[in-house]
Formats: C-alpha cells, structure tokens, sequence
C-alpha cells in the first residue's frame, strides 16, 4: 500500500469521522485496495479506528429481485438499496451518533447480503466505503 495514499487517508479523520469512498469498474480491484488500506490504517490509528463497509451489502435480496423482476439483471444500480445505503452513510457521518452502526456485507458463499455482519462503532475515526456506483449521476446515487 503507497504511504501517501494511506497518509492521505489518515489524514481526512484527524478532527472528526471521514468517510472514504472508492469507486470504479466491476473487477477493478477496489474491495482489494480497500482491504489494503484499512489494514494500513488500523496500523497507524489503532484497529478500533477504522472499519471497512462495502456498498456490495446493499444488494437486493433474490426474492426481492424475483419479485421485481430484476433477477437478470443483479448488480446493475436499480438491484440496490440504494436509499438503505445512502441512510447508512448519513448516520455514520451524524456526529451525534454515539451508539455502535451495523452494516450489512455481501455473502459470497451464499451470493445474499447478510445484515448486521459490521459493526461500525463510536470509536471509529476512518469508514472505508467501495462499490461500482458510488459516483453515479442517477437519483439516490447521486445524493
């Protein structure tokens, strides 16, 4: 992991919670980045510091996705929650927030999301966030 990256990181949280996102391309390496900075940070804030949350978690269910006839078509951006999400990243920013958040992850093994599998708590100074569409210029995507 480049030191200035990782700096730079570090840097964001020196006053308050920041939030970190990473962006790009289906199989472009972000969750592999992610892991890598979160690892580099916990080194320099402390492993109680810095937590890692995934937009994967977000993902619709399968029987939401049969429901909505949008099987065909998972991960594309309308087969996430994406106002689940955007309400998460709210309430991890909210400096009156002192109770522990909990996030859910995507399941490879089960390919589900699974809620409450993070937990981000009120020492968490750095959250790590990555998904494919977090610069997207489409409603809800875009807040």
């Amino acid at each position: 992991m480049r030191a200035d990256l990782v700096a730079r990181a570090v840097a964001l949280c020196a006053d308050r919670r920041a939030l970190l996102g990473l962006v790009g391309c289906p199989g472009a390496g972000k969750t592999t980045v992610a892991e890598r900075l979160v690892a580099a940070a916990r080194a320099a804030l402390g492993d109680d510091a810095v937590a890692h949350v995934p937009m994967d978690g977000f993902h619709l269910a399968d029987r939401q996705l049969d429901r909505l006839g949008l099987r065909d078509r998972k991960g594309a951006p309308e087969t996430f929650d994406v106002d689940g999400y955007l309400a998460l990243l709210r309430r991890l920013l909210d400096p009156g927030e002192q109770r522990t958040v909990y996030a859910p992850v995507f399941e490879r093994d089960l390919e589900q999301p699974l809620a409450g599998a993070v937990a981000v708590g009120p020492d968490v100074r750095l959250v790590v966030t990555e998904g494919n569409y977090l610069l997207l210029d489409r409603p809800g995507w875009r807040e």
